[in-house]
């Protein structure tokens, strides 16, 4: 059933991102954040204007006008991203006139996420993927990203409490408290619940791991088109950080490719099953 709600907010997400990013990309000076954070924010709408924002509306044709559950998936990943994204923008940049664009852009992706992780969760909609070595290198892959993360930041959070003059891999030396907050806080404890329910068999699982590889993977192009900016503008990035970044986005799409080429419905492998047997007989 087509959620009508849903449509709506996804275009005007489609049409609000695609304005937003034509400006800022032209025009990057908009921002008034320095130019380290205006480096990153351009390889940011770069590719939510040429990858996410494509993304979104295909995976709205699809997910909700044709009813492919795979693309509903595939929409819940997006929308993830887009309020990952834009939180950035609401709560961590200074004031110009893209926070105009900005804010809705926010808000209709957290409504629209809360929305449509309610259609997903259907007891009616099942999914099946086979068992094996992809299944397992997923599984793997969330759960140590989850925990390289988690070092990571806390490593910083903890060195920045315990000694005296720490200062973090940024121009000011101040931690990204935004970005620690929000993977510790949302990101890394929903990769491991969407890995345990995988490993599980749980219908969560299926349903939870497809959209925080979704996720992963489009935040991974970002990641990967921020570091590039830097370095072309010749402005310093920890060189750890850009190979990580690179990995995350390029090992994210092939799994995310691979999970959804062997993701089916379950009515369908029931029905498969039943010919089968019906010919073989």
């Amino acid at each position: 059933m087509t959620s009508k709600p849903t449509l709506n907010i996804t275009l005007l997400i489609v049409l609000l991102a695609a304005v937003s990013c034509f400006i800022s990309t032209i025009k990057n000076d908009i921002y008034q954040d320095g130019e380290w954070i205006n480096a990153q924010w351009l390889g940011q709408d770069i590719v939510t204007l040429f990858i996410a924002t494509p993304l979104l509306y295909i995976a709205r044709n699809r997910g909700l006008v044709r009813n492919q559950l795979k693309w509903k998936i595939v929409l819940i990943g997006v929308l993830l991203y887009y309020a990952y994204t834009y939180t950035f923008f609401v709560f961590g940049t200074q004031l110009t006139f893209l926070y105009l664009l900005h804010l809705p852009i926010f808000g209709l992706s957290v409504i629209g996420l809360f929305i449509s992780f309610m259609d997903l969760l259907d007891p009616k909609q099942e999914l099946k993927s086979q068992p094996g070595l992809i299944k397992n290198i997923i599984i793997s892959y969330l759960l140590l990203m989850s925990f390289m993360l988690t070092f990571l930041w806390m490593s910083d959070i903890i060195a920045h409490l315990t000694i005296s003059g720490h200062t973090s891999d940024t121009p000011t030396g101040e931690p990204l408290l935004l970005v620690y907050s929000l993977d510790l806080a949302i990101v890394i404890p929903l990769m491991i619940i969407a890995a345990v329910g995988y490993w599980q068999r749980k219908q969560y699982g299926y349903k939870l791991i497809g959209v925080m590889l979704v996720k992963t993977s489009t935040l991974g192009a970002a990641l990967m088109a921020m570091s590039l900016s830097l370095y072309l503008q010749n402005l310093s990035l920890d060189t750890f950080l850009i190979i990580l970044w690179c990995i995350v986005g390029v090992v994210g799409t092939t799994l995310t490719l691979l999970f959804f080429k062997q993701l089916k419905n379950k009515n369908q492998i029931i029905d498969s099953s039943v010919y089968s047997e019906f010919y073989a007989n």
